[in-house]
Order: structure tokens, then sequence, then C-alpha cells
């Protein structure tokens, strides 16, 4: 299953849309392809939906998963990760923000949207 990306915009940020398998591999695509689109269009605020990410990674991919964000989206100022409740680990979260990259995972998409649109 190739992945597919759709990322709409709005004045106070962005928001993207992803459905893929869980592997290294779509996990690494979808984060170049999100960067590439993110710095060319100058957003600084990312909301990721992954609800529609089929299966699941291990702790050591959610590890990469944050890594791979500090690599390649820390231009942006904050992104909020929405995945099913059950599926929430923090590790990638955690990982990112070693780096210092303001990444938040979140279940409900109240919460992560009041969270990236707050003033710094």
């Amino acid at each position: 299953m190739a992945f597919r990306l759709n990322i709409t915009r709005s004045p106070r940020m962005a928001a993207a849309q992803v459905t893929a398998l869980a592997s290294h591999e779509e996990a690494q695509e979808i984060v170049m392809a999100i960067a590439e689109q993110t710095r060319e269009h100058g957003d600084k605020r990312l909301l990721i939906d992954l609800t529609d990410f089929v299966g699941t990674l291990d702790i050591d991919s959610h590890r990469w998963a944050g890594e791979l964000v500090f690599r390649h989206l820390s231009h942006l100022e904050r992104i909020a990760s929405l995945v099913p409740e059950d599926k929430i680990t923090r590790v990638s979260e955690q990982t990112a923000q070693a780096h210092g990259v303001q990444l938040r995972v979140f279940a409900e998409i109240t919460s992560a949207v009041e969270w990236l649109i707050a003033p710094l």
C-alpha cells in the first residue's frame, strides 16, 4: 500500500491527513514529504492526523519516528500528532522533545488544535 498524504492549510496551522501502513519505509517517506511541503509553504504549526495509520510500531520504531521528526521537521514551531488513544506511547514525543522539537501526541483533535494555535 502506498501512503496517501493530504495537507490543508488555514491561517494558523496546516493539517496533514495520512493514510499508510505502519512501517519504517512508509514513515520515512511520509515525514520527508511533509517536510518538503511545509518548508515550501512556510508552515509553522502542523497537525499530523495518523488515525488512518494501519498497524502498530514497536517502541524502538516510535523512538526512531521521534528522531525522524527532529531531523526533518524541526523547522516547525509546534507539531501535534493525532493518534488513536490505544496507540499512544509518548516515546516519539519524548524523543523529539529531547532534541528541542515541540511535538505532542493527542488522541482528541480539539485538544490538539487548541495546543497548536495557542500563543508560544
